[in-house]
C-alpha cells in the first residue's frame, strides 16, 4: 500500500526552490495583461512531508497569497487544480486546502485520479467551446515515465499561453528501458519509437544524450517555442532532470534566471545542456561572450537582437548577464565595435545601438 505521507526528497527540494523563484516572477507578469491564471500540478501528492515541508500545491498557494497581500494581483482570477491519482493523498490534500485561511480571488478544485484523464477531460471541454486555456503553467512531475504520454503535453502546449515544467526520469529508463511493459510506457513518453535506437549506443553518456535530445526535440516538434533544459545536482551527484517550455521569449528569460538564482546559493547547482554540451555554470560570462561571437560572426548587429538570442533557450545565460557582464568588459577590452547613434554610454534599449563583434 502506496505511503500517503513521506519524507522530502532531494530533487524535489531543488524542484520547490525553483518552482517558488519561477512563480514568484510569473504570477504577477502574466496577471498584469490577463484576468485569469490557471496553475495546475499534474502530480500533486499530499500537498506536504513527514518533515512538515510543503508540497508543490501549497508552495503554489503561498506565491499567489504573498502577491494578493502585496495587492500585485487585485483583480486577477487564480484557479488552481490539483490532480492527485492516490485516494489517500488527494483527501489529504484537500484537507490542507479546506483548513487554510481563503485567498479572495482564488479557486481550489483537489480531483482524484490520472493526470492523463482529468487534463484530457478539461482540453475536451475547451476544445467542445471552440476556445483556448487561460495562461497555464503545468507542473507534469510523475513517479517515473508513466502517465505523462507526449500525445498530451502537445495538447497542452497548442494553447499559445501554456507553459510545463517536466520532470524526466533517467534512472528508470536506464535500468528498464529493454523490458516490454516499459517499451509501451517509452513509446508515449517520447512520441515515437525512435528512442529504441538507444540500443545501438554502448557508451553510457552518449546514451543519456541521445535520450535529451530525442525529448527536446520532441517537445519542439509537439508546441514548444523554447525548451529550457537543466540537470540538478547536490553535491557533484546527479539528481534530476528538468524541461521547461514556453512559447513567451520572456518567461524563457525569467526561468534561466531563477535556476542561476537557486544555483548561487549554494546548495543545488545546476548544468545545462544548451549550445551542445554540458556547461557548469560559472562565475564569469566569457562563454556568452564567445556564443555571442560564433552566433553574429562580425557582422553589425542591433542590441534587440543580441538581448533575444540571450534571452532564448539557445545559451544557458539570461538578459542580466549581457550588459554589466558581457558587453562592458568587451568594449573596455576593445573586443566589440559600438555604434551610438544619439552618443551615451552603456547598452540602453530603444536608442539604435548596433554592435560588431572582432
Amino acid at each position: 500500500m502506496a505511503r500517503t505521507l513521506w519524507p522530502i526528497e532531494e530533487q524535489t527540494e531543488g524542484k520547490h526552490l525553483l518552482l517558488k523563484s519561477y512563480l514568484d516572477g510569473w504570477f504577477p507578469i502574466l496577471g498584469s495583461f490577463n484576468g485569469r491564471l490557471l496553475f495546475i500540478d499534474g502530480f500533486a501528492g499530499p500537498g506536504e512531508y513527514t518533515g512538515g515541508e510543503l508540497g508543490s500545491p501549497l508552495v503554489a498557494l503561498d506565491s499567489v497569497r504573498r502577491h494578493k497581500n502585496e495587492r500585485r494581483l487585485k483583480g486577477v482570477e487564480v484557479v488552481f487544480l490539483f490532480i492527485e491519482s492516490d485516494e489517500r493523498r488527494a483527501e489529504h490534500l484537500q484537507g490542507l486546502v479546506d483548513h487554510r485561511p481563503p485567498t479572495p480571488g482564488t479557486t481550489v478544485t483537489v480531483l482524484q485520479g490520472g493526470f492523463e484523464d482529468n487534463m484530457t477531460n478539461l482540453l475536451d471541454q475547451i476544445d467542445h467551446q471552440n476556445a483556448t486555456l487561460d495562461p497555464a503553467f503545468v507542473m507534469v512531475d510523475p513517479f517515473g515515465v508513466k502517465g505523462s504520454p507526449m500525445r498530451l503535453i502537445q495538447r497542452i502546449l497548442r494553447n499559445p499561453k501554456s507553459e510545463c515544467l517536466i520532470s524526466f526520469m533517467y534512472e528508470p529508463i536506464r535500468r528498464f528501458h529493454g523490458t516490454p511493459e516499459y517499451e509501451t510506457h517509452l513509446d508515449d513518453l517520447f512520441g515515437a519509437e525512435t528512442w529504441r535506437e538507444c540500443f545501438d549506443i554502448a557508451n553510457e553518456t552518449e546514451r543519456k544524450q541521445f535520450f535529451h535530445e530525442l525529448f527536446t526535440q520532441q517537445l519542439r516538434g509537439n508546441g514548444a517555442k523554447y525548451v529550457v533544459t537543466f540537470e540538478l545536482y547536490k553535491g557533484g551527484r546527479h539528481i534530476y532532470t528538468l524541461y521547461f517550455t514556453t512559447s513567451n521569449l520572456k518567461g524563457c528569460d525569467l526561468m534561466k534566471s531563477c535556476i542561476w538564482k537557486l544555483d548561487r546559493a549554494g546548495t543545488f547547482s545546476f548544468r545545462s545542456y544548451a549550445v551542445g554540451q554540458l556547461a557548469l555554470f560559472g562565475a564569469n560570462t566569457d562563454r556568452l561572450a564567445q556564443q555571442l561571437r560564433r552566433e553574429f560572426g562580425h557582422e553589425w548587429a542591433s542590441i534587440k537582437e543580441i538581448e533575444r538570442f540571450v534571452m532564448s533557450d539557445a545559451t544557458p545565460f539570461h538578459s542580466g548577464h549581457l550588459r554589466r557582464d558581457t558587453l562592458r568588459p568587451l568594449e573596455r577590452n576593445g573586443k566589440i565595435e559600438v555604434y551610438r547613434p544619439r552618443g551615451g554610454r552603456g547598452f540602453p534599449a530603444g536608442r539604435g545601438i548596433r554592435i560588431r563583434f572582432k
